[in-house]
């Protein structure tokens, strides 16, 4: 049955009151002033045969759920919710079985065998086999799906090979480090005898276009609140979901609806929180830390030439930028200057000796004047050589708070540069930020934590479009060649060594500034559930919507193994 479509009216939030909150707080008597435990002592839910009848989310309109209709990585979160990959991740940021129960590589790398697990069906009653595997690989590449940009990095694969029923082997023309990440733990698995005769998948919305083999099904989707209700598939191949229902509901502030018990989950990933009403919510309700993976991002567009393609001049930008300042007016403190090398700061293959920006205004100056961006007429801004006006448009989201985007004007006004901040609504700022219609703008965006060959993905000449997030106009022969090496690099030491070295070489020519990355944290409702965990390599599953926890109440392995 086709999920309803529905335009329920929406409760209108209050705002949050501070005094409230710690009035509440103040008659609790548990300590939350440490994240919570996480051991796994303390995972109520492994071998627990008690099940969590209902789970209240943040909800947020990321289109329709199918493999092709969603959109930005959180509706890739959702439409997995029906649809299946190979492997999947669990708490420890590893890929681990899924539909596959074993895989294996050859000694060089270029064919991997996956082995499903028996008697997976998919929600409509028929058999899901590795001819469905191949098949999808099919439809990805060269079938209705060709141009959809889904399903993983598969221009790494040759060809997909069904051996029987349940083996499948993929076979590539060249070792791919990130196989398990971008193409098993990426690839959702299409039913063949719904998708084989679709020709235009990402207008496709018919009934069947839901049915996948995952652990839910969408029995609700309010697209104008962007309200999902997920049920449990009782028929999943893995057991019946340790969660029977997953609703994601339209909030206008997630703290406050948590407090008032229309949440059991708010989170917390680049929104400024004043220590009072951190430390009030800290008290109150149980605490997960997680990771700085998302970024405020400073692009310069190359493609607009000088001064935007001088290397001085983005230096110069970076000096000026006060990348700590802005982490403590932004986020209060809770979070980390981004690393120039394109990586998260924490990302265990950032080398830790990337070159900081962090000269000040004094240094941005020196470096300007040597452009011959001078203040030539004495009126506080500078101009070009030849004494050319100069001004610089910065681009920016109405998504994210104009602090960032403001702080940044001021950091350049600073050293005379001449800023106007142009804000554009979501939609708009990200085709402009797809399209380079910009010299300057910030872009929000996260997988700092994600494989590593998203450098290659994000910086290489050759690169494919990455929508708003794109860079426009850089390119550098040495970049594309450590790119290309650590794609081929299986060796984890060796491929280590090639990752530093880009990361060092993107620092130097620094087409993006990671001018901050937030610490992402949640507050919840312990009585109500308490396997929450964050994904290390997974930015859109956050600390919250991995179904992974949903499915087996445990931060690791399957619903048949011990939590390790």
């Amino acid at each position: 049955m086709r999920p309803a479509i529905t335009t329920r009216p929406l409760l209108l939030l209050l705002t949050l009151v501070v005094g409230a909150l710690v009035v509440a707080a103040c008659g609790t008597t548990a300590d939350q002033g440490e994240p919570a435990d996480r051991s796994d002592e303390a995972d109520p839910a492994a071998g627990d045969d008690e099940r969590v009848e209902r789970l209240r989310l943040a909800g947020g309109d990321y289109g329709q759920p199918t493999p092709f209709a969603w959109v930005r990585g959180p509706g890739r979160i959702l439409a997995g919710y029906q649809f299946d990959t190979l492997l999947w991740w669990d708490a420890s940021g590893e890929f681990g079985p899924w539909l596959a129960e074993d895989w294996e590589a050859n000694d060089d790398g270029t064919q991997w065998t996956f082995t499903l697990h028996d008697d997976i069906a998919w929600q409509d009653g028929e058999p899901l086999t590795a001819g469905d595997v191949a098949f999808s690989f099919d439809y990805y590449t060269e079938g209705a799906a060709a141009d959809s940009g889904r399903g993983g990095a598969l221009e790494v694969v040759d060809d997909v090979v069904a051996e029987d029923e349940r083996t499948v082997t993929f076979m590539l023309p060249e070792p791919y480090a990130a196989f398990e990440s971008d193409v098993a733990g990426s690839m959702m698995i299409l039913p063949e005898h719904i998708w084989a005769d679709v020709d235009d998948p990402q207008q496709y919305l018919e009934d069947d276009a839901f049915v996948g083999s995952g652990p839910y099904r969408l029995a609700e989707y309010d697209e104008a609140a962007g309200n999902y209700l997920f049920e449990a598939n009782d028929d999943f191949f893995l057991g019946e979901p340790h969660v029977q229902r997953v609703e994601f509901v339209s909030v206008e502030d997630e703290l406050l609806a948590l407090e008032r018990g229309e949440l059991d989950v708010a989170e917390i990933a680049r929104e400024p929180l004043p220590d009072e009403q951190y430390d009030a919510f800290d008290a109150q309700f149980g605490r997960v830390d997680g990771f700085a993976d998302w970024t405020l991002a400073l692009h310069f567009n190359l493609n607009e030439g000088f001064p935007y393609d001088e290397v001085d001049f983005r230096h110069a930008v970076a000096h000026a930028v006060d990348q700590q300042d802005m982490v403590d007016r932004l986020v209060f403190g809770r979070g980390l200057p981004g690393s120039s090398g394109g990586l998260a700061p924490e990302h265990e293959l950032n080398p830790g000796d990337l070159p900081r920006y962090d000269d000040g205004p004094d240094r941005a100056r020196e470096l300007l004047d040597g452009l011959g961006i001078e203040d030539t007429d004495g009126d506080g801004t500078r101009e070009l050589p030849g004494e050319e006006s100069f001004q610089i448009e910065l681009l920016a989201s109405a998504r994210f708070t104009p602090d960032g985007p403001q702080l940044v004007s001021e950091y350049l006004e600073e050293v005379g540069l001449d800023v106007e901040v142009k804000i554009l609504d979501r939609s708009a700022a990200d085709e402009a930020g797809a399209e380079g219609n910009y010299t300057m703008a910030l872009h929000g965006y996260g997988g700092l934590m994600s494989d590593p060959d998203t450098l290659r993905q994000r910086y290489h000449a050759e690169a494919p479009p990455r929508g708003h997030s794109t860079v426009h106009g850089y390119a550098d022969d040495e970049v594309d060649e450590l790119a290309e090496a650590q794609l081929t690099a299986t060796d984890p030491a060796e491929r280590r060594e090639i990752v530093a070295d880009l990361q060092r070489e993107i620092a130097e020519d620094l087409p993006v500034l990671s001018t901050y990355v937030p610490t992402r944290y949640l507050f919840y409702d312990e009585a109500t559930f308490d396997g929450w965990y964050y994904t290390p390599g997974c930015s859109p599953c956050r600390g919250s919507r991995n179904k992974h926890m949903f499915v087996t109440g445990q931060e690791t392995g399957l619903p048949d193994q011990a939590s390790s």
